[in-house]
């Protein structure tokens, strides 16, 4: 099954940003935990993106905030209760790509591929 993949130089890096800042608020992502899921990103740049919505980002930096947005819009269709959809990251989960593991922490191993898989994973589920 394919990924829809949205046409990242239309995205501006302020919205970019913005919509990171959402995503970390409902994810309940810790500072260096966002910066693992943005590959890296230095920190100096986090903060200026993060609390003024201003600072460049790459390609695959915004693919990383579209696979993240995916990931949220896919629990908010799954999960009637937003609060239960929003904890799902955080269970173990025995099915692959997670095999026992949450889905954060596979996350947060860092690589997008992951944050696909995540999504993926998610697209099926919902029947999409």
């Amino acid at each position: 099954m394919a990924i829809p993949v949205p046409q990242y130089s239309k995205i501006s890096d302020a919205i970019a940003w913005k919509a990171l800042e959402k995503i970390i608020d409902k994810f309940h992502l810790t500072e260096s935990e966002a910066i693992t899921l943005m590959g890296e990103i230095p920190r100096s740049s986090y903060y200026h993106g993060i609390k003024k919505h201003v600072g460049r980002l790459t390609r695959d930096q915004k693919e990383r905030i579209s696979f993240l947005l995916g990931i949220y819009k896919a629990l908010r269709i799954l999960f009637i209760d937003s609060a239960q959809g929003m904890s799902w990251i955080n269970r173990n989960n025995q099915l692959p790509p997670f095999n026992g593991r949450t889905p954060k922490d596979y996350m947060l191993e860092g690589s997008i591929i992951h944050l696909a898989e995540v999504r993926r994973f998610l697209d099926f589920w919902r029947g999409y």
